[in-house]
């Protein structure tokens, strides 16, 4: 499997692919299927359907490790203006950003200052989920990551944080985090980690996902005002979580489940069904290939969208 995650990464980050793919496959099945459209106005739009359906989003503006200082400018314009339009259509003004989107990869001061003005942005108040929800990416900016989310949560900043399950380290980070009222996002990890900082088979990465899930749904964090997210599109994981919190007396509305938009919607539905909360991170903008190749790496079945977009 780390084999196929790794060609998938590559066929992800290689240039020429890139540009040639998205030129090509613009407007593709591809395309549609992960992705909420172009712009903020059409990602909005379709964020609006998902809270039809009774989904709420986290917005994202496809791009990441970027080191043109326009292309940054591009990125937070795109993300204020996505927050200003979920707010006039009454959505959850719930944001992703990748720190190496915004500036990390330049340095932590500017990363910093650019959080910092997203965070500001984002409409707080009592019983909502308005959050700016900071993603992990590799283990190379995991330190500065969770740096950038304690720094900012101290100002009393709408942020949270997002926490990888295949990492060693991550009970202890996860520990830190929950000394405070806070949202954690936890998922598996995408990033194909070497053994000596991270589980690498999938039996470890669950259990080690399942012990975390319990640390998160205690009722001595719940008390506190930690509200945990669980992003996983595994079936037999939603339902031992559901357990969890059955056993614990956690009502439904006390977390969440995400998961990726045009992964899972038969999931969805069976948990939106059972009164659970879902959200679907849901990306934006024309810099699609990247992360829909991600997609197929995590789950080769997707491979049929790539498939039908090349011939149709």
């Amino acid at each position: 499997m780390q084999l196929w995650q790794k060609t998938m990464i590559y066929l992800a980050t290689h240039g020429k692919i890139k540009n040639f793919m998205e030129t090509y496959l613009s407007g593709s099945v591809l395309a549609r299927r992960f992705c909420g459209g172009s712009d903020p106005d059409a990602a909005v739009k379709t964020a609006r359907h998902l809270k039809t359906a009774g989904r709420t989003a986290s917005l994202f503006y496809l791009g990441e490790y970027v080191t043109d200082t326009t292309v940054i400018g591009k990125t937070l314009n795109s993300l204020e203006r996505v927050a200003a339009l979920a707010g006039l259509a009454g959505l959850d003004c719930h944001i992703s950003v990748d720190p190496t989107q915004i500036g990390l990869m330049q340095g932590f001061p500017p990363c910093r200052a650019n959080l910092s003005r997203l965070a500001r942005r984002i409409r707080s108040g009592p019983g909502t989920r308005d959050v700016l929800m900071i993603d992990m990416e590799d283990s190379s900016v995991t330190d500065a990551t969770l740096d950038l989310f304690h720094q900012l949560a101290t100002e009393g900043l709408p942020v949270a944080v997002t926490l990888q399950a295949c990492l060693y380290r991550t009970p202890k980070d996860l520990g830190k985090i929950m000394e405070r009222p806070a949202m954690v996002r936890l998922v598996k990890g995408a990033f194909a980690e070497g053994s000596a900082i991270s589980w690498t088979r999938k039996a470890d990465i669950d259990r080690a996902y399942r012990s975390l899930a319990r640390q998160m749904l205690s009722n001595d964090a719940i008390s506190k005002g930690f509200y945990p997210v669980f992003a996983t599109h595994d079936h037999r994981m939603t339902a031992r979580i559901s357990e969890m919190a059955r056993h614990n007396g956690i009502p439904k509305q006390a977390f969440e489940f995400e998961m990726l938009y045009g992964v899972r919607p038969g999931l969805e539905e069976s948990l939106i069904k059972d009164g659970f909360q879902v959200r679907l991170y849901l990306p934006f903008g024309r810099d699609f290939w990247s992360y829909s190749i991600r997609r197929i790496g995590e789950n080769p079945g997707n491979i049929k969208f790539l498939l039908r977009s090349l011939i149709n």
